[in-house]
């Protein structure tokens, strides 16, 4: 049986980018596939202008995201550079539309020596973003509708009162160096632990994110709509609750289904069950839109700085292979 493991795996390994385009576009294919009506059905007379801005303003939190697993990587002493860390992630982050999202942190972990990690400060950065984003995910939900002067909903509360109580618990001066241990005596190594502060420091910057989405959505709810439109506060908190939701209870890629659902029963008492769903669909195809020219820019931005990078010439010194001496000369 072995044998047989460590031949799929060596399989596996050589077309790993073949595999990865081929479920990424399956993936992307189910997601549009599931967002056909809001294609069919939206306003493509929408201003232009509206539209773009929207779009521009839902691409922030990927990136702003990216910085943060940048920052996770620091803090757990791992010296990898900006750009090579936005470029990993930006892929990974496109590869959880395939089936089962597993993809994404397999990319990671076969791209760990480009970041100067090992695969324990993979698996550790991956648990610390996924805390990250609840904190800051739960806390754009209950702050945003408490500025609204309105009721947190008991889930976003609970999910903060506990995601903030695991942030401070893995503290490497609390529980974070016994589980360690107790990793360890498993066979799982994980090198470095992050600090309460740094945990703080990285959700704030995730909150950046969150009010640029929040700020994305307005915009379109505010040129769909002509009336009994929800003020700033309240709508992030709803598309916070709504995306919280998805989180926690993963249906399809990108929390396709239970996520549109919430934000619908949220704008439907104001806006009517047919505008709502109109809105709550257009919202998705601009927060997916949004995210593809986040993907798109990291990349362009990656190539730019790739090719700005001066060019190496080899020189060898000695006759023989064995005695030769390599220069290596910035040009």
């Amino acid at each position: 049986m072995k044998p047989a493991l460590h031949a799929a795996k060596r399989l596996f390994d050589s077309y790993f980018k073949q595999v990865a385009l081929v479920a990424t576009v399956i993936g992307v294919a189910v997601a549009l596939i599931g967002q056909r009506h809001a294609i069919a059905n939206f306003d493509w007379r929408l201003d232009p202008a509206a539209m773009a801005l929207a779009v521009g303003l839902f691409a922030v939190a990927p990136i702003v995201q990216g910085l943060c697993f940048w920052l996770v990587l620091r803090s757990l002493g791992v010296p990898s550079r900006l750009d090579e860390a936005l470029v990993i992630w930006s892929r990974s982050f496109l590869l959880r539309y395939a089936p089962s999202g597993a993809l994404a942190l397999v990319i990671r972990v076969k791209s760990q020596d480009r970041l100067g990690a090992s695969s324990g400060d993979i698996y550790a950065s991956f648990g610390y973003e996924q805390l990250v984003a609840l904190i800051s995910g739960a806390a754009a939900c209950v702050g945003g509708f408490l500025l609204a002067r309105g009721s947190p909903p008991r889930i976003s509360i609970a999910v903060l009162v506990v995601s903030v109580a695991a942030g401070v618990a893995a503290r490497p001066a609390f529980l974070g160096r016994w589980t360690q241990s107790r990793l360890r005596d498993r066979g799982i190594e994980v090198p470095s632990l992050m600090r309460g502060r740094w945990i703080a420091v990285v959700s704030s910057v995730n909150l950046l994110g969150w009010a640029a989405t929040g700020a994305g959505a307005w915009v379109m709810v505010d040129a769909l709509t002509t009336s009994d439109r929800p003020g700033f506060w309240w709508l992030l908190g709803a598309y916070a609750f709504a995306w919280l939701l998805g989180f926690i209870v993963p249906l399809l890629p990108g929390g396709l289904g239970l996520r549109d659902a919430t934000l619908v029963a949220f704008l439907a008492g104001g806006l009517g069950a047919g505008a709502a769903t109109a809105v709550a669909l257009a919202l998705r195809l601009a927060n997916t839109a949004g995210e593809f020219v986040a993907i798109g820019l990291v990349e362009l931005v990656y190539l730019a700085i790739v090719r700005s990078r001066p060019a190496r010439r080899r020189f060898s010194l000695g006759s023989r292979p064995a005695d030769a001496a390599v220069i290596v000369v910035d040009e």
